[in-house]
């Protein structure tokens, strides 16, 4: 009988234990530990300000009117540059991005800059453009583009990877 009052008397004191424990225990009242959901960004979040930065960028660069949109050395506009311009004055309403007119190399002939920028604001404006004069400036455009070797360089790979019109090499070796 008195192996039977010990044993009482030790799983009591277990179990006090271990109630004592479970109420002492500053985890245990105020649940550090969250059974909720983690705070973890979306599949793409982080990534999405990143790309939305590049196609804003990219459409900002299509208000750009470069050197090569104008004849030569003069302010009229190339063909190209009067269909640019067109596209240009479509879209201002709806955007934005300021209308940049590309300096000279070296900024060499700031006259012929001004000259320009004044035809692209009479242009823009008589398009509709109401904001013209105060969108236009001449500046150096977002990206300086690529020169004749590196143009040179891209246009032979493209022939090359694009030879057979799907795309692969046919087992030419080429990359």
């Amino acid at each position: 009988m008195k192996s039977l009052t010990t044993w009482k008397l030790f799983t009591l004191a277990a179990f006090s234990g271990v109630c004592m424990g479970c109420v002492c225990c500053p985890s245990c009242l105020h649940g550090s530990r969250s059974l909720a959901v983690p705070d973890i960004m979306p599949l793409g979040a982080v990534s999405r300000a990143h790309w939305h930065t590049m196609e804003t960028n990219g459409e900002a660069s299509d208000f750009v009117l470069y050197r090569n949109e104008f004849v030569d050395n003069s302010s009229e506009l190339s063909p190209y540059g009067r269909d640019h311009i067109m596209e240009i004055a479509a879209r201002m309403p709806s955007t934005p991005f300021p209308v940049i007119v590309q300096r000279s190399m070296n900024n060499a002939d700031p006259e012929l800059d001004a000259q320009r920028r004044a035809i692209v604001v009479q242009v823009l404006s008589d398009l509709g453009a109401t904001d013209a004069e105060q969108r236009t400036v001449v500046s150096q455009p977002y990206s300086d583009g690529i020169n004749s070797i590196e143009g040179e360089r891209d246009y032979a790979r493209f022939r090359l990877s694009r030879g057979n019109r799907s795309g692969a090499s046919a087992g030419t070796g080429n990359f």
